[in-house]
């Protein structure tokens, strides 16, 4: 009874369209028709605005970066805390977590210059004990911060934060005494690290 109620119209009235001797009822389009087909139009022309042009509403890209800055924060947050020195420098040399932290941002900043396992290509061979601009462990830092020779090895710091620069500092430092074939040695002989020098330190 219910489906008939449905599919029969109350109060019908034909109209004197006839197709095929097939007549059309004239009954008035629902209103929750019209209330769903106004409420879309409504609904368009103020999500086309406030998506596109309201500063509160990011885009795909804008929330992928905004969730890799939280990201990189929360990973290397820690380290702001923490002068740089060769204290920290040492620390990071010697943290697993760093250095695979280090490793990652080498692969995909520094590899293509100097080599993946720092063998040198364009840039130098980070594996033997002769640097151009490093004297100290916290050279690396200045060096990857703001460039070197004249804008061929080019500043990161727009790049990367201050945190993936010092680890990634720290990975490329552990690179020193491998001394893999590549490259030429370029630069000066330095003295070693503090923790080389300190081992090697009679009691």
């Amino acid at each position: 009874m219910a489906q008939e109620n449905l599919s029969t119209p109350t109060e019908s009235v034909l109209t004197d369209h006839v197709y095929d001797g097939i007549t059309e009822y004239d009954n008035p389009t629902p209103g929750w028709w019209h209330l769903i087909f106004f409420g879309t139009i409504v609904f368009s022309l103020l999500y086309f605005p406030i998506y596109h042009f309201s500063p509160f509403v990011l885009s795909p890209q804008q929330a992928i970066a905004e969730r890799s800055q939280r990201e990189m924060q929360k990973r290397f947050g820690s380290l702001a805390s923490i002068p740089l020195d060769n204290d920290k420098m040492l620390m990071l040399m010697t943290d697993e977590k760093w250095l695979d932290a280090g490793k990652a941002i080498y692969s995909t900043r520094c590899a293509l210059c100097h080599g993946v396992s720092g063998e040198g290509l364009v840039g130098p061979n980070m594996t033997d004990d002769y640097y151009k601009n490093v004297r100290t462990l916290t050279d690396f830092v200045t060096v990857v911060t703001d460039g070197a020779a004249n804008g061929l090895m080019p500043p990161q710091k727009s790049l990367l934060n201050a945190g993936q620069i010092e680890v990634v500092s720290a990975y490329v430092a552990t690179m020193r005494g491998a001394n893999i074939p590549g490259r030429q040695p370029e630069g000066d002989l330095i003295d070693s690290w503090p923790e080389v020098q300190r081992a090697k330190t009679p009691d």
